[in-house]
């Protein structure tokens, strides 16, 4: 039988792939990137509208949500707060492309718990 030799330098390289590898999925799982409420919002209303079978129907539903004039307004602290709350409880009715109306009463709770932090 014959015994493996240790080298140091083998023992280093797979440490440090291992740590490598820990701290790659340890990125991941903290989700990496922040989430722009403002434009997941607005891209969940927009799929929720393009469901109306009558064109005048979705673009009159389109036309109606809540956009800011920049991407930079877009992008404020106050706005993606704002925009959080929508994405966070909007649920889709159907019928008429719009929040339901518990999804809606759900987001004006959270938005008023915003004015009293």
């Amino acid at each position: 039988m014959k015994m493996a030799r240790w080298n140091p330098g083998r023992t280093v390289r797979a440490t440090a792939w291992a740590a490598a590898a820990i701290l790659g999925l340890a990125a991941l799982d903290c989700g990496g990137a922040a989430t722009n409420y403002y434009t997941s919002a607005v891209t969940r209303q927009e799929e929720c509208c393009d469901r109306l079978a009558d064109a005048a129907a979705r673009e009159s539903c389109r036309a109606q949500i809540r956009r800011v004039d920049s991407e930079a307004a877009a992008n404020t602290d106050v706005n993606q707060q704002t925009f959080r709350c929508v994405d966070r409880y909007f649920e889709c009715d159907p019928a008429t492309g719009r929040a339901t109306r518990d999804s809606a009463q759900a987001q004006l709770d959270c938005l008023n718990d915003l004015g009293s932090n």
